[in-house]
């Protein structure tokens, strides 16, 4: 009869204690979520002044790409929504200046977003290309401003004339996918040498 009595009591006090335990833990917040940090890189690659028989004289262009890259040790895959942008300014006259508004449109290859989403393995890289004509937010076409002084001795070309070498630097924010945020991609300088016709005609001023 006190067994009975002491195995009932035990087997009461054990549920008092399972009780207490299942409480307790339930009172216990689970930790909070933390993303990985450095997933994503960004940086400017190539910045490359187009050749006279892409872009001549009075026309001259830049082009600049931008890659991405899954710095992670897992596949990234997530909703995109490419927004950010890209500034471009004159380092000896910073008020002029070019912005360009980067967008999905600005991809290489499109095809890596399928369904609004795109799946980075670790070590791939996705580039954007921005083409640059050289004209400031107010429409300036900055090679008129550059110096061509003492042109007839300066010749670099045939029927071609080349200003002074001039420094741009170009900075990037960048928005790929909304739960990593805006990413900045160091900022880069880059030398560009206005040309001018001396002569219309061919090579390579036509």
């Amino acid at each position: 009869m006190i067994c009975n009595k002491f195995s009932a009591f035990a087997r009461k006090s054990l549920s008092y204690v399972t009780i207490a335990i299942v409480s307790l833990s339930c009172r216990e917040s689970l930790p909070t979520y933390i993303p990985p940090q450095h997933v994503l890189s960004v940086n400017v690659t190539s910045i490359e002044q187009l050749n006279d028989h892409v872009a001549p004289p009075g026309h001259q262009e830049v082009q600049i790409i931008l890659s991405g890259e899954n710095t992670y040790d897992e596949v990234i895959q997530d909703t995109v929504d490419f927004k950010g942008t890209m500034l471009i300014w004159w380092q000896r006259k910073p008020d002029y200046f070019k912005t360009f508004y980067l967008s999905q449109n600005y991809l290489t290859d499109p095809s890596l977003v399928h369904n609004r989403q795109m799946l980075l393995i670790p070590g791939q890289q996705f580039s954007m290309s921005v083409i640059w004509d050289l004209r400031s937010d107010d429409g300036i076409y900055l090679p008129s401003d550059m110096d061509f002084y003492n042109l007839r001795q300066r010749y670099c070309d045939p029927n071609v004339r080349c200003a002074n070498p001039e420094i741009f630097v170009v900075e990037v924010s960048l928005n790929v996918y909304d739960r990593l945020g805006y990413i900045s991609a160091p900022a880069v300088q880059f030398t560009f040498v206005g040309r001018e016709c001396d002569i219309e005609g061919y090579p390579p001023c036509n």
